[in-house]
C-alpha cells in the first residue's frame, strides 16, 4: 500500500474535495506525483549529507543552550519540566533558526510558546476535515469545531506572517542562505515561474510540523521510556561515557553511530511512539487487493502506524521497551522488524527529512546522557499517550528533573 510501486495513490483525505481543487498543495500533501517529485527535488538540496553537516553548529548551539537550562529550577515549569513542551521547544529553535534564520528563543523567552497549541489544532483540523470533507464544503466547520478553526486561522496567519518577512528579507537583497531560500529561489522549468505566495506558505507549513513537532515526539517518548526504564538509560549513560571523552566530544560522525545501543533506544522509542500514529490514507485502484480482500475502486484505506508497529508476531511484548530487540545479529530478523516500522512512512512519499531528524536526535540524546542523570515526577503509565491528530497531539509529559553528574 506503501512502498515503491505501489498502485494505492494518496487519497481524498489530503486534498478534502476532488483533486483539481485541493485546498492545501505541500510536498506532504500533494497528490500528484509530478508535482511531488518537483517539489521533493527542491528540498532534498536542503536535506543531503553535506548539507546536513553544515547545520551541526546551530544545531549543537541550541542543544548546549538547552542543555543549560533544563536544571535550572527558575526557567519554565520549575524544577520538573515537562518534557513534550521542552522538547518542542528545543526543535521549533532549531527549525526557527535553519528554515527561517530566525531565532524564537522558545527556550529562554514565553513570546513564541503560544505556537505548539496551534500546530497541535491545524493538525487536529486536517484530519477532522480530511475524514469529513463535506463539514467544509458545507461551512459548518466553524459551528461544530470553533475553537480547532480559529485556531487553524491563527497557525495559518502565523506562517503567512513568517513566508511574509522571508520574502521582504530576499527583495532586499539581504536574504540569508536558509532552507526557504531553495523555495523563494526556484523557477519553474517550464514556466520560468517563481513559487506564488499560496505556495510558498502551504510549503512552509509542513517544513515547521515536519522539523519540529514530530522530532519533539520522538524525543518526548524515548525520554518517558528511559525514565520508566532505568535500567535502560544506565545502559545508555554507560555506552555515551565510555564511548566519549568529554561532552563537547559529541559531535556528528562515525564515533556517534557506533554507539549501538543509542541508535536501538532511537528506533524502539520511534516503534512506540512514531511521530505520525494513525493512518497515511490511500485510494485503492481499480482491482486492488490487501491481504487478498477486495477493495472497491477509490475506497479510502491506510494502516494505523501505531497498530502495526505492535504486532506481536513481529514485535513480541510490543508494549514493553526493548532496545534489545534491534541488537541482533540475524539480517533476517532484522529484515523483519524493519518490515513492518514505517515511523517516517516508506517509499517516494517517505520523510525526505529523515536523516536530518536522526542527526538532530542522536545530538540531544547523547549530550543529555552524557550529562545528567534523570528523575521523574510521577510514577509512569505502561505507555506515552498521544492523540491521533494526523501527527501526535496533545502530548504531555513526562515531568523530568535533570540532575547534572560530574563526569571527572
Amino acid at each position: 500500500m506503501y512502498g515503491p510501486g505501489t498502485r494505492f495513490e494518496k487519497a481524498m483525505f489530503y486534498t478534502r474535495g476532488p483533486k483539481e481543487k485541493q485546498l492545501l498543495v505541500n510536498l506532504a500533501s500533494t497528490t500528484d506525483k509530478v508535482v511531488h517529485a518537483r517539489k521533493r527535488r527542491i528540498i532534498s538540496y536542503a536535506m543531503s549529507e553535506s548539507a546536513i553537516r553544515s547545520y551541526e553548529p546551530v544545531i549543537l548551539d541550541k542543544i548546549r543552550l538547552f542543555c543549560k537550562q533544563l536544571p535550572d529550577a527558575n526557567t519554565f515549569g520549575g524544577e520538573y519540566k515537562n518534557m513534550s513542551r521542552w522538547f518542542s521547544y528545543l526543535t521549533y529553535d532549531i527549525m526557527g533558526t535553519l528554515t527561517f534564520s530566525q531565532s524564537y528563543d522558545m527556550l529562554t523567552k514565553d513570546d513564541h510558546h503560544f505556537i505548539q497549541p496551534l500546530i497541535d489544532a491545524y493538525q487536529h483540523s486536517q484530519v477532522i476535515l480530511g475524514t469529513y470533507p463535506k463539514i467544509e464544503h458545507w461551512g459548518l466547520a466553524p459551528l461544530l469545531f470553533l475553537k480547532i478553526m480559529s485556531d487553524n486561522k491563527r497557525f495559518r496567519s502565523y506562517v503567512d506572517k513568517q513566508v511574509s518577512y522571508r520574502i521582504k528579507q530576499e527583495k532586499s537583497g539581504n536574504g540569508p542562505a536558509d532552507i526557504f531560500k531553495l523555495l523563494l529561489n526556484h523557477k519553474d522549468k517550464e514556466t520560468g515561474e517563481s513559487m506564488g505566495f499560496k505556495e510558498l506558505s502551504d510549503e512552509a507549513v509542513v517544513l515547521i510540523i515536519a522539523a519540529s513537532d514530530t522530532t519533539g515526539t520522538a524525543l518526548s517518548g524515548l525520554y518517558f521510556y528511559l525514565a520508566r526504564y532505568p535500567e535502560c538509560y544506565n545502559k545508555l549513560k554507560q555506552e555515551i561515557r565510555t564511548t566519549f571523552s568529554s561532552v563537547d566530544d559529541i559531535l556528528g560522525g562515525k564515533k556517534l553511530l557506533e554507539c549501538k545501543y543509542m541508535r536501538a533506544c532511537v528506533d524502539e522509542a520511534l516503534r512506540m511512539s512514531p511521530g505520525v500514529p494513525g493512518y497515511l490514507t490511500r485510494e485503492a485502484p481499480e482491482g486492488g487487493t490487501i491481504d487478498g480482500y477486495y477493495m472497491p475502486p477509490a475506497a479510502q484505506v491506510g494502516v494505523p502506524t501505531w497498530t502495526v508497529h505492535r504486532d506481536p508476531d513481529v514485535y513480541p511484548d510490543p508494549q514493553i521497551f526493548k532496545p534489545e530487540r534491534w541488537m541482533v545479529d540475524s539480517e533476517e530478523q532484522i529484515q523483519k522488524l524493519r518490515s513492518c516500522w514505517y515511523p517516517f512512512s516508506t517509499g517516494t512519499r517517505g520523510c525526505i527529512g529523515k536523516n536530518m531528524a536522526y542527526h538532530s536526535i542522536y545530538l540531544t540524546v547523547a549530550r543529555l546522557a552524557y550529562s545528567f542523570e534523570i528523575k521523574s515526577r510521577d510514577p509512569l503509565p505502561l505507555e506515552f499517550h498521544v492523540k491521533d491528530h494526523f501527527a501526535a497531539g496533545e502530548k504531555n509529559g513526562p515531568f523530568l528533573k535533570f540532575i547534572p553528574v560530574s563526569t571527572s
